[in-house]
């Protein structure tokens, strides 16, 4: 078990520094801005999942699990950037992150606990909805500008 826990561990640095080199190519291969701990968790429990399924190493499904609930978190933090982007959804954000949290806490449950294929069939909305929720790079740096903008304005009308 020491051995997957370092292992995890190896893993989770090696996507942080991956990202932090080459974190802008990927922001804007997907079109998308990235937090670099989502990015490492995300591609930690990828990677272990693979591992595990193709046999090429066994790895504990608890510490994948662990690494899930990670993502679930990641995830409800998004909720508000959400809101932002995608401001024609009119949901209360502490509904949506509380629905999140529910939701992806009784998938990984699932996962861990029952079956594991079920498990991640059911997390696949949460990965689909914190892909979406990701701020859009153009978007970003519209809303930056629009922001920047409103500002000027504002100070010419000001004197």
């Amino acid at each position: 078990m020491v051995n997957q826990i370092v292992l995890a561990l190896v893993l989770e640095t090696a996507f942080f520094l991956f990202f932090y080199r080459f974190g802008f190519r990927i922001a804007s291969f997907i079109g998308r801005r990235v937090c670099p701990v989502c990015f490492a968790v995300g591609s930690t429990w990828l990677s272990l999942l693979l591992l595990n399924y193709s046999g090429i190493f066994p790895i504990n499904h608890y510490l994948i699990a662990l690494l899930l609930s990670e993502s679930v978190v990641g995830v409800s933090y998004l909720v508000e950037e959400f809101l932002i982007v995608h401001p024609k959804y009119n949901f209360p954000d502490y509904l949506l992150k509380f629905g999140i949290i529910i939701y992806g806490t009784a998938s990984v449950l699932i996962f861990a606990f029952i079956r594991e294929t079920v498990g991640i069939a059911l997390f696949l909305p949460v990965i689909i909805f914190g892909f979406y929720a990701l701020t859009p790079i153009n978007r970003f740096n519209e809303t930056v500008n629009s922001q920047s903008d409103l500002l000027k304005s504002k100070l010419k009308k000001c004197c």
